[in-house]
């Protein structure tokens, strides 16, 4: 009895202690199972934030890669015109070939893989929706586009990983359009802009030009072209995998069209001055002509031109650096006895002399040192005005001599020589006053009728409107100007006058410029006949020589001065045959197209005979 209550305890002992050991592996399994789970939902949710937060950028930047082009879209230049809106330099549509070569062989190898594979399954519609259905024909591509077949197909061979390659820079917008219609695998078009010159010959030296990429590279093209190009914009394209659109561009950042210049410069009076330039350059063999034409009244430059010239719209012709100068303002020279009324205003102003002032002449040349000075004629007792009216050298040489050696190239760095104009033009010449230690008896008497010195047209334009606006200096500006500018006082109105009224003389019977009057008009002006320096710079030259004339019109109420240059004239070379004539047409009509009323009546056929 005894026995068998022990046995039966103790298999109540075995059954608890097995119950506890199922119980508990059971536990550990279940408590394992969740946690491999959670440990899994950990790492997919790890996975998720570091996918979509943590790198999310290098993500979007790889599927961007693939559908997404970013495109640049060209900001169009600015208009340059003429001051009555005349446009000069203008921009037009032209688009740009551009290819993609490794969209192009990624889809050829797309197209013949899945050829091969419709040769085992030709009746797999599947391999047939996965065939690029765009143009694949390189030779049918280079004969659109205008290329040679080879050089296309060398150019992709070696970049085929490319992602960009222009095939062709410049064609019209209705080309690009045919090519476009030929649906070619990688091929689209970019819109870009050409500049144009509708007046090329006579404004190019001055507005120069822009190269292929549409970059100002000459001229006023140059030094406004931050103004002119603009602000390029962005757009981006989402394209499928053949390369199709599927929607309209997004703008990114959207385009600021460049700025519109209005330029002083009036066309008409341009073209008129190139005109006679040309001819004059042409009758006499000369190697260059340039002219300049500056409104008195405000400093605006009205015209300033040069021949031989270039037509930046031909490229062919951008071979000649010669013709592309704007001499005007690059060149600098010895002005020769256009200098003169200028050293007669400097006599005038040191109180020393009086218009009436006689200087003796005699006998016609003078000893300076080791150099003599020599008149073309033994002219006596001269005034101040006589001394203007025959050109006398030894005349304004002893006026020099006359004051202190200071004073004459003092009063030339007063009125802006030897310093750049307010223009600023891109290469302008400052021109050369030689320094103060140089200032001896030699260089004053031949800086007096403008030898030992540089000068550019500009400063010689600059000081003529200047005596001929009483002696204010207005700002030379290539700019048309909505407000009168701000003038400056150089000399006394008084000795303005008087040295205008002596200028006149100069196209008097009797001057040296008669050929540079204009009918119905009083001139006033000075010719200038100047001997070159050899190129070895060792004395000057027997046979080249500069002549020039420097002028104002009308003398009662000055409203424009002009110069005139024209460089190794052959045959005859004096200033007032050569340049004087050039001077007389182009005021005229100058004047007749500014409506400038007549101050003297017109010349009758008898009188002109």
């Amino acid at each position: 009895m005894v026995d068998k209550k022990i046995k039966q305890t103790v298999r109540k002992k075995q059954q608890s202690v097995t119950g506890r050991n199922v119980i508990s592996v059971e536990m550990w399994r279940f408590y394992l199972m969740w946690g491999v789970v959670l440990l899994c939902f950990i790492a997919l949710v790890g996975r998720a934030f570091y996918v979509q937060v943590i790198n999310k950028d290098f993500l979007q930047n790889k599927a961007n890669a693939n559908i997404l082009r970013t495109e640049k879209v060209k900001a169009m230049r600015g208009v340059i015109y003429d001051r009555h809106g005349v446009p000069l330099a203008i921009s037009t549509p032209v688009m740009k070939v551009v290819m993609d070569p490794r969209d192009y062989f990624d889809n050829k190898k797309l197209y013949e893989d899945t050829m091969a594979q419709l040769e085992k399954e030709p009746n797999n519609r599947k391999l047939k929706r996965q065939l690029p259905d765009k143009n694949l024909n390189l030779d049918e591509l280079a004969d659109a586009v205008g290329i040679d077949r080879k050089d296309l197909r060398k150019k992709l061979n070696e970049r085929p990983r490319s992602r960009y390659l222009v095939l062709q820079k410049e064609i019209p917008p209705q080309q690009a359009e045919l090519i476009m219609k030929r649906d070619f695998q990688g091929v689209y078009m970019e819109k870009n802009y050409k500049r144009y010159y509708p007046q090329p010959q006579p404004n190019s030296q001055i507005i120069g030009l822009t190269n292929s990429e549409g970059a100002g590279i000459e001229g006023l093209e140059m030094q406004l072209n931050e103004r002119l190009a603009g602000i390029d914009g962005e757009q981006q394209i989402v394209r499928d995998k053949k390369g199709n659109r599927v929607k309209d561009p997004e703008v990114v950042k959207g385009v600021e069209p460049g700025e519109n210049i209005t330029l002083s410069i009036d066309s008409r009076l341009q073209y008129i001055m190139y005109r006679e330039l040309t001819a004059a350059g042409v009758a006499n063999n000369a190697r260059s002509a340039t002219a300049i034409a500056v409104d008195v009244k405000t400093g605006e430059i009205l015209a300033m031109t040069s021949w031989p010239s270039y037509n930046p719209n031909d490229k062919s012709s951008l071979g000649n650096k010669d013709a592309m100068r704007n001499r005007g303002a690059v060149d600098s020279f010895e002005p020769g006895s256009t200098m003169k009324p200028i050293t007669v205003s400097m006599a005038l102003e040191s109180g020393k002399y009086m218009p009436n002032t006689v200087v003796n002449t005699s006998p016609g040349s003078m000893r300076v040192g080791n150099h003599t000075i020599r008149d073309t004629h033994n002219y006596g007792a001269l005034t101040l005005g006589g001394i203007i009216q025959k050109s006398s050298n030894v005349g304004v040489a002893k006026i020099a001599l006359s004051l202190p050696y200071s004073t004459l190239p003092t009063f030339y760095q007063r009125l802006g020589f030897g310093q750049r104009s307010a223009v600023k033009f891109p290469g302008e010449s400052a021109g050369l006053i030689l320094p103060k230690s140089k200032w001896n008896v030699s260089e004053v008497a031949t800086m007096a009728y403008g030898y030992g010195l540089n000068a550019t047209v500009l400063q010689i334009a600059d000081a003529y409107a200047m005596m001929a606006n009483k002696g204010v200096k207005m700002p030379l500006s290539l700019y048309k100007l909505e407000d009168q500018p701000q003038g400056e006082q150089m000399i006394s109105p008084v000795i303005a006058d008087q040295v205008l009224a002596m200028m006149e003389s100069a196209t008097m019977p009797g001057g040296t410029a008669t050929r540079a009057n204009v009918s119905g008009y009083r001139v006033g002006g000075k010719t200038g006949t100047a001997h070159k320096l050899r190129p070895d710079r060792k004395g000057y030259s027997t046979t080249e020589y500069r002549a020039l004339f420097a002028g104002v019109a009308p003398v009662s109420d000055p409203r424009i001065a002009m110069v005139v240059v024209v460089e190794n004239p052959k045959g005859s070379y004096f200033g007032g045959t050569v340049s004087a004539p050039v001077f007389a047409r182009v005021m005229q009509e100058s004047l007749r197209l500014m409506n400038v009323p007549l101050d003297k009546p017109l010349d009758t056929p008898q009188s002109s005979k």
